[in-house]
């Protein structure tokens, strides 16, 4: 026994053949054709008949849009900073190398300092982020926080590494300059004072310290 139709109940065809159906035809993309010359892809306005050089603006556009193109040469792949033509001796250095380039072999990667070719013995790869003196040759400093040189210049880099307070007039931590003894005595004291009294606040209920509480007592 031949099938039903599932839309119109009608049997000799199936559902996705009904001639009940509308078919809908999606319209395609979009193709532009010129009112002048009959070419796709531009109108009359961008015409390189009627109008060559919107036509070539164009172009450009649509190929900067796509390609890399050099606004000095015109050529394909490179910008104005890598221009061969406007720099000759300037070499083009892919973004994987960090535009870094050693001055002494010309090879990327790494820079005259830490060259194997003068540094054999030197270590070339160390952790990532970690900054080197070029004093001490010490890791975690630069040559302008090098403790030899500058000791005052590292305690200070090392108390607000440790998110202590350090006063910009004394260098000194634990106040800032609002409450500094050198400038604002009065106010140095009350902080004193302040401070005193909420340490004072924790006090064991046994022997009465202010070292600890009840709960932590010895005795």
């Amino acid at each position: 026994m031949q099938g039903l139709c599932n839309k119109c109940g009608s049997p000799g065809h199936t559902s996705d053949k009904c001639p009940a159906v509308k078919k809908i035809f999606r319209r395609g993309p979009e193709i532009r054709i010129c009112s002048i010359c009959g070419e796709r892809g531009h109108n009359s306005r961008t015409c390189p008949v009627s109008n060559p050089g919107k036509a070539n603006a164009r172009q450009v556009k649509f190929d900067s849009q796509m390609v890399k193109r050099c606004s000095y040469c015109g050529i394909k792949g490179h910008n104005k900073r890598t221009c061969p033509v406007l720099h000759p001796g300037k070499s083009i250095i892919s973004n994987r190398d960090n535009r870094r380039r050693c001055s002494h072999c010309s090879k990327p990667g790494h820079n005259s300092r830490t060259c194997p070719v003068i540094n054999p013995g030197k270590v070339k790869h160390r952790k990532k982020g970690w900054r080197r003196c070029t004093i001490c040759d010490r890791t975690g400093h630069n040559s302008r926080t090098c403790p030899e040189l500058y000791p005052e210049r590292f305690r200070i880099k090392k108390l607000r590494s440790k998110g202590k307070r350090l006063c910009s007039h004394c260098n000194q931590p634990g106040h800032n300059n609002r409450t500094c003894p050198e400038l604002n005595p009065t106010a140095a004291k009350a902080r004193i004072v302040r401070s005193s009294r909420t340490k004072a606040l924790r006090r064991c209920s046994i022997c009465n310290s202010t070292e600890h509480n009840a709960r932590t007592c010895d005795q």
